[in-house]
C-alpha cells in the first residue's frame, strides 16, 4: 500500500476559500487520488488541526529520517509533497495514479520561485537552468526504494525533498517528469497566491484539456490522420458508457481475432469490377483490422481522458498489440496456403515476419534504455567523457540532426523519419491493403521486406549513436532476467572460455551460427549439420552468462539472444518436419513471453515476478533440437507433439505467473 508524507512549509497553514488550509486541501486531494495513508510533518509550535497523522519534526534532517522510516514501513511507493503545494486534483492525480514501477517528480513552468531542474528525454536529471521547475510532489517507487535502502541520505542539506531526489540521481535511478501543462501549480506563501492559483486552473475547460492531453500529438502518420482525427468522439462515448480502458482493449483483441479468422478461411465471394478482382472476405478482414487498430488507440486515450490508469491495463495493452499482430500473421499464412501458395512458403513468411518484429522490438526497447541510461549517468566520469573518434562524433551529429528533424513537427522529413521504421499503424495498413489488392502471400512478403529495411536503417544509425553515448546499458542487477539463461546459465563455469568476457561478441557469433543453421536446413536439408550448428549456437550464447556486460554494445545482447532462440527452434522445426501451425504457435508463445520483459521496461509494469519455471532460452532451444533429432530417427509426428507440448508448457507457466502476480498486486 502506498504512503504519503507531507513536509513542513509555511504556506501550508494559509487558508483558502471555505476556511480550508492549503495543507488540508492537499491531504484531501491525495486521498481522493487513492492514497489513504497520509502523514504530515509539522514544526514544533505549529497548531494545525488536520484529518491526518501528525509528527513533530524540528528540522529538515529529522524530516529526512521520518520520510525514511515511513517509506520502509510497508510495501508500495511513497509520495513526498510540500505542505504549501496548490494544484488541481488532476495534477495531483497525475503523480499518484501512476501505478508503474517508475519514480518521478512533478515539474512545471508556473512557479518562478521553485528550484529549476534540467529535463531530457522526459527525465529529470538534476538541478538545471530551467525553464521547468520542481513542483513540490514526487513519487519514489517500491523498486527504487529498494535501491536507496543502503544509500539513504544522512543529511538533508536544506530540504528533505531535494535530498531524496539527489539520492536517486546519485544511484543513477531514472526520475520521470510529471507534467500537466496548462494547469498551473505553485508552492504558495500567502492566501492571495493560493486563491490566484486556484482561480487559474479552475478557469480551464477541463473536458477540453483532458481530451487535448488524451490524444497524442506526436503519433505516427496513419494514427494521426486516420484515427486521432475522429477517435475523441469514441473516447467521450466510452466515458459516458463507463467503459474501462481494459474493456476497450478486449474489444480490439476480438476484432483482430475475427480479422485473422477471415484471412485464414481464404478468399470468399469474389466480385469482379472491370478488370479488378476483389475478395470481399478480405475487404471485411481489412475493415476489422482498421477498427481493431482504432480501438487500440482509443484504450490509451480513454485512460488518459478519465485518468483511469492501472499497471495491468498498460501491460495488457502492450502485450495485446503483439498478440493481435502475430494472430494476423498466422491468419494470413493460413489464407495464403489455401490461396495456392505452398504451405512452407506461406508459414515461412509469417514466421520470418514474426521473428524479425520480435528482434526489432527488443532492440528498440533496449536502445531506449541505452539513451535513458546515458542521460541519468551523464554526471559520471566514464559516461560523460567526450566521445573519441570520428564515428563517435558522427554519432553525435546524427543525434543532433535526428532531434532537429523530430523538432520540425509534422514536416515532410518528420513524417518520413517516423514512417521509415515501420510503426504499427503503417504495418497494419500495409497488411490490409496488400492482402486485399494482391493476396496474403504478397502482404506478408512486403511486410518482411519493410521490416528488414527498417532494421538495417535503425541499426546503422544506432551503432553510431551508441559510440557517442558511451554507456553500458545492460550493466544492471536484473541482467539475468533479460538474458533468460535459466538453470543452464547458472551452471556455466565462470571465465573458462574465450567468449566469457566478450558478451556482445559471443552473442553475435551465436546469431551468425544460428543463421547458418536455418539456411542449411531450409536450402540444403543438411539435418545433422544444422542441428550441430544449433548446439554450437547455444553454447556460444551461454558462454558469457556471468560476464559484467559493461560494453557499449551490450544493449544488443537481449535482441541477439531472442534471435538465437527463435532461429534454433525454427531450424529444429524445419529439420523435423514439424507441422507449420504448431511451429508458428511455439514461436509466438516464446515471442510473447519475451514481450513481457519489454513491457517491464517500456511500461515499467509487469505482473510476472519470476521466470524460473520458464526453463530459460538454452533449455527450450535444446529441447527443440533433441525433439528434432528424435523425429529424424522416428517420425515427424513425435517432434510436432513435443513442440506443441513445449508451447503449452511455456504458455501455462506464463499465464500462471501473470495470474499470481496480478493477485499478489491486488492484495498489496
Amino acid at each position: 500500500m502506498s504512503r504519503a508524507v507531507i513536509l513542513p512549509a509555511g504556506g501550508g497553514a494559509v487558508e483558502t476559500a471555505g476556511e480550508v488550509t492549503v495543507v488540508d486541501r492537499l491531504i484531501s486531494q491525495i486521498r481522493e487520488a487513492g492514497c489513504e495513508d497520509v502523514t504530515v510533518l509539522a514544526r514544533p509550535g505549529e497548531d494545525l488541526t488536520l484529518k491526518a497523522a501528525q509528527i513533530t519534526s524540528p528540522d529538515p534532517d529529522t524530516d529526512l529520517e521520518h520520510v525514511r522510516r515511513i517509506a520502509y514501513s510497508g510495501a508500495g511507493p511513497v509520495f513526498i509533497a510540500h505542505a504549501d503545494l496548490v494544484a488541481s486534483q488532476t495534477t495531483v492525480a497525475a503523480v499518484l495514479s501512476d501505478s508503474s514501477r517508475r519514480s518521478g517528480v512533478l515539474v512545471g513552468d508556473d512557479d518562478a520561485t521553485a528550484p529549476p531542474v534540467a529535463v531530457e528525454r522526459g527525465l529529470v536529471t538534476g538541478p538545471g537552468p530551467g525553464p521547468l521547475r520542481l513542483g513540490g510532489l514526487a513519487k519514489v517507487s517500491a523498486a527504487h526504494l529498494g535501491r536507496l535502502k543502503r544509500h539513504w541520505p544522512e543529511k538533508a542539506r536544506g530540504d528533505a525533498f531535494e535530498a531524496v531526489l539527489a539520492a536517486l540521481h546519485a544511484r543513477a535511478v531514472p526520475v520521470g517528469a510529471y507534467r500537466t501543462a496548462g494547469l498551473p501549480h505553485r508552492q504558495v506563501r500567502t492566501a492571495d497566491e493560493a486563491e490566484s492559483t486556484i482561480a487559474e486552473f479552475t478557469a480551464v475547460d477541463m473536458d477540453r484539456w483532458r481530451m487535448g492531453n488524451a490524444v497524442k500529438h506526436d503519433d505516427d502518420l496513419f494514427a494521426t490522420y486516420a484515427v486521432s482525427s475522429w477517435s475523441p468522439a469514441l473516447v467521450r462515448l466510452a466515458a459516458r458508457l463507463r467503459l474501462s480502458p481494459t474493456a476497450i482493449t478486449w474489444v480490439s483483441i476480438a476484432l483482430a481475432v475475427a480479422a485473422a479468422a477471415i484471412f485464414a478461411a481464404g478468399p470468399s465471394t469474389v466480385q469482379i469490377y472491370g478488370s479488378a478482382s476483389v475478395a470481399t472476405g478480405y475487404l471485411a478482414a481489412a475493415a476489422l483490422m482498421y477498427f481493431s487498430f482504432v480501438f487500440d488507440c482509443v484504450d490509451g486515450q480513454l485512460a488518459r481522458y478519465t485518468q483511469n490508469f492501472s499497471s495491468f491495463g498498460g501491460w495488457l495493452d502492450m502485450m495485446a498489440d503483439r498478440a493481435k499482430e502475430f494472430t494476423i500473421y498466422g491468419g494470413l499464412a493460413a489464407g495464403a496456403a489455401l490461396d495456392g501458395t505452398s504451405t512452407a512458403a506461406a508459414w515461412g513468411l509469417a514466421i520470418a515476419a514474426m521473428c524479425a518484429q520480435t528482434v526489432r522490438h527488443t532492440a528498440d526497447t533496449w536502445y531506449a534504455v541505452l539513451l535513458d541510461t546515458a542521460v541519468v549517468r551523464q554526471a559520471r566520469q566514464r559516461e560523460s567523457a567526450p566521445p573519441i573518434g570520428r564515428a563517435a562524433h558522427l554519432g553525435q551529429r546524427l543525434g543532433s540532426a535526428s532531434d532537429q528533424v523530430m523538432g520540425a513537427h509534422r514536416s515532410a522529413l518528420y513524417w518520413a523519419k517516423r514512417t521509415i521504421v515501420a510503426p504499427v499503424g503503417e504495418r497494419w495498413l500495409l497488411l490490409a491493403v496488400a492482402a486485399v489488392a494482391f493476396g496474403p502471400r504478397t502482404a506478408l512478403a512486403a511486410l518482411l521486406v519493410w521490416q528488414l529495411l527498417a532494421l538495417a536503417y535503425t541499426g546503422a544509425g544506432r551503432t553510431l549513436r551508441t559510440l557517442a553515448a558511451r554507456t553500458a546499458a545492460l550493466r544492471r542487477p536484473d541482467r539475468a532476467a533479460h538474458r533468460d539463461d535459466g538453470l543452464l546459465g547458472r551452471l556455466m563455469p565462470r571465465n573458462r572460455n574465450r567468449f566469457s568476457n566478450l558478451p556482445a561478441v559471443a552473442t553475435a557469433f551465436a546469431v551468425a551460427v544460428t543463421a547458418a543453421a536455418v539456411w542449411r536446413a531450409a536450402e540444403d536439408g543438411l539435418t545433422w549439420v544444422s542441428l550441430g550448428l544449433c548446439c554450437i549456437a547455444v553454447l556460444t550464447g551461454l558462454a558469457s552468462a556471468h560476464s559484467d556486460h559493461d560494453g557499449m554494445f551490450d544493449w544488443l545482447i537481449p535482441a541477439g539472444l531472442r534471435a538465437t532462440e527463435l532461429g534454433i527452434i525454427t531450424c529444429a522445426g524445419i529439420v523435423a518436419g514439424v507441422s507449420w501451425p504448431v511451429l508458428f504457435a511455439l514461436l509466438g508463445v516464446v515471442a510473447l513471453y519475451f514481450y513481457d520483459l519489454a513491457a517491464g521496461l517500456d511500461k515499467a509494469a509487469s505482473p510476472v515476478s519470476s521466470r524460473g519455471a520458464g526453463l530459460g532460452w538454452p533449455a527450450r532451444s535444446l529441447i527443440a533440437v533433441a525433439a528434432s533429432a528424435a523425429a529424424v530417427a522416428t517420425t515427424p509426428v513425435a517432434a510436432t507433439v513435443v513442440f506443441g507440448a513445449l508451447a503449452a508448457y511455456v504458455a501455462a507457466t506464463f499465464i500462471g505467473a501473470i495470474v499470481a502476480g496480478t493477485v499478489r498486486a491486488s492484495a498489496a
